[in-house]
């Protein structure tokens, strides 16, 4: 889960941190990256993750969290077997126009059918 420490300074760039062990997937930090960045208020951000699996494994969803000052989550539907190798998957998420201006903490989880976690990701950034 997201780490809500200060211990940098948040800016309004999205930069993206794996969180999870690296045991079943490596995020590949030079591909992931967010469109428009930072992202806006009133937008679709695009969320383009990328790294290599492991291993094999199901995928069958992808959660998203917000947190600000309370929770919001979002699900994603996936549902395949993916290979080892490299990977990358793009999700679009809407940003209501009534967003507040203020810093955000993410976490993208990828989720197996048995309900483990394939891996973790965080970000933060603030809306311009």
């Amino acid at each position: 889960m997201i780490d809500l420490s200060l211990d940098s300074l948040v800016t309004n760039s999205m930069k993206f941190t794996q969180t999870d062990d690296k045991s079943l997937f490596i995020l590949d930090e030079a591909k992931t990256n967010s469109s428009p960045n930072p992202p806006q208020i009133g937008h679709t951000v695009t969320f383009n993750l990328s790294g290599s699996f492991i291993k094999n494994v199901h995928l069958d969803h992808i959660n998203l969290y917000s947190f600000f000052p309370g929770v919001y989550y979002d699900f994603f539907d996936y549902s395949q077997d993916v290979s080892s190798g490299e990977w990358t998957y793009s999700l679009n998420f809407d940003v209501s126009k009534v967003t507040p201006s203020s810093t955000y903490y993410g976490t993208i989880d990828a989720i197996d059918a048995d309900g483990n976690q394939l891996f973790s990701i965080d970000t933060n950034f603030n809306f311009v």
